[in-house]
């Protein structure tokens, strides 16, 4: 991948303005600080590395061969906007610290009579960070936490320069992100990812490394054997003659003799690293159903407490249902409203009249009153009646005759008003009920 310049390296009258140096020291533009900040920020993360030096910077900051002239004023104001430290500040501690702010006047003095910019090294903090992080996530994001420095080495390595390990490794050290062990290192413990220190390495830690450091010599050694195994048979293929094929064999069976020694150490080997293993995985266990035990005690409920729960909830239940029963009853009648409707019945009592009967025919063809009328029928039978009353009277002889008098049907008009009910009867029974 190559690094991509910013816009302005290619105009000469910006970079113959930037590559100056600044007119004063108290005067110092901002625009010529943000370029050569950023620009330095940016060459560090390309080249994997926090930590750099002036000459270093000097010669990749170089344009067209001539260096930026204001780069000591460019990491002076970085330092004091705290985006680059000095190195041996950056693992300092509080009393060194302390000390460091006291002969800071005198110190800073010095360095204006004796300049030794040249000679020291900075920190890029963002890019410092940015390599921390990616590090100590591709570590957690495995099973293991607990490597061989040749392991963790190999880890950094894909996001760091190797000429930045030594000082990398220090300030994980400072920040309780590993711990490590031996001298020379050979176990290396890192922080887990819910915690933010790593808890400190026990016997069973330092034991699981040294196996692993003993299993990976142990790997690297039969590899070698194994190649010596192959090597001396492929000579005794080619030898000239007998007793050269034979000296290559006898090689030959001496290292595959001790190879076969050192598989045996091997598998010793690893099989007590899984003894081990298995131990901090069952200690891990036990603790973690410790703390789950001592959890589950402080949140038990006792049956008390449930009990009185359980009956304020029935006590609010029927408190619920009295008052939905007393939203939803309909009104009682007081005892004005009983008074007034025994008032209002006599009055209706009072102005109404018996029901007019009807007439239903008997066995004997009679009409008789076992049916009430209607109103209607009843005026109709009134007009009927004036009708009749207008006929004459049948003479004196006639009543004497013995047969049946036949009765003369009413008039058509008469007819006509009649109700349907009383139109559809026999003319003889119609008459006889007019009649009577």
């Amino acid at each position: 991948m190559v690094f991509k310049w910013p816009s302005e390296w290619k105009d000469s009258d910006a970079m113959s303005y930037f590559i100056s140096d600044f007119a004063s020291s108290s005067v110092r533009p901002s625009r010529k600080l943000n370029f050569w900040s950023g620009l330095i920020c940016a060459v560090c993360q390309y080249r994997k590395t926090p930590f750099v030096t002036v000459p270093e910077l000097k010669r990749c900051l170089a344009w067209r061969g001539v260096p930026p002239l204001c780069l000591e004023g460019v990491l002076e104001d970085m330092q004091n906007k705290r985006t680059v430290v000095c190195h041996e500040k950056l693992t300092e501690s509080w009393s060194q610290w302390g000390f460091g702010l006291l002969v800071s006047p005198v110190t800073s003095l010095w360095r204006k009579i004796v300049p030794d910019t040249s000679e020291r090294k900075f920190v890029i903090l963002s890019v410092l960070e940015g390599c921390r992080s990616r590090v100590i996530e591709s570590v957690q994001h495995g099973d293991d936490l607990l490597l061989t420095y040749q392991e963790w080495a190999d880890q950094v390595l894909n996001h760091l320069h190797p000429n930045s390990l030594d000082s990398f490794n220090k300030y994980l050290c400072f920040t309780r992100d590993i711990e490590m062990y031996g001298d020379p290192v050979s176990v290396v413990k890192i922080r887990r990812a819910d915690e933010n220190t790593v808890s400190q390495m026990t016997q069973v830690d330092v034991a699981i490394g040294k196996a692993k450091f003993t299993r990976d010599s142990l790997c690297c050694q039969i590899k070698q054997l194994n190649n010596k195994v192959n090597e001396l048979l492929a000579a005794a293929r080619k030898a000239s003659n007998r007793n050269e094929a034979l000296s290559h064999l006898r090689r030959k069976k001496l290292y595959e003799r001790s190879l076969s020694k050192w598989e045996g150490a091997l598998n010793n080997t690893e099989s007590l690293l899984l003894q081990l293993q298995e131990s901090q995985h069952n200690r891990t266990v036990l603790s973690t159903l410790k703390v789950g035990a001592e959890a589950l005690k402080q949140n038990q409920v006792s049956l008390a407490e449930v009990d009185n729960i359980m009956d304020q909830l029935e006590e609010y239940k029927s408190y619920e249902e009295d008052l939905h029963g007393a939203m939803t009853s309909p009104d009682t009648v007081g005892e004005g409203d009983v008074t007034l409707s025994e008032e209002l019945a006599a009055l209706l009592a009072e102005n109404s009249e018996p029901p007019a009967k009807k007439l239903t025919p008997d066995p004997d063809g009679d009409m008789r009153h076992d049916q009430t009328l209607s109103s209607e029928e009843i005026a109709e039978l009134q007009i009927i009646e004036q009708e009749f009353s207008k006929v004459p009277d049948p003479p004196q002889e006639f009543d004497q005759i013995e047969h049946p008098v036949e009765r003369e049907a009413p008039p058509k008009e008469v007819l006509a008003r009649l109700s349907p009910e009383l139109r559809r009867k026999p003319g003889r029974k119609l008459v006889g009920t007019l009649m009577e």
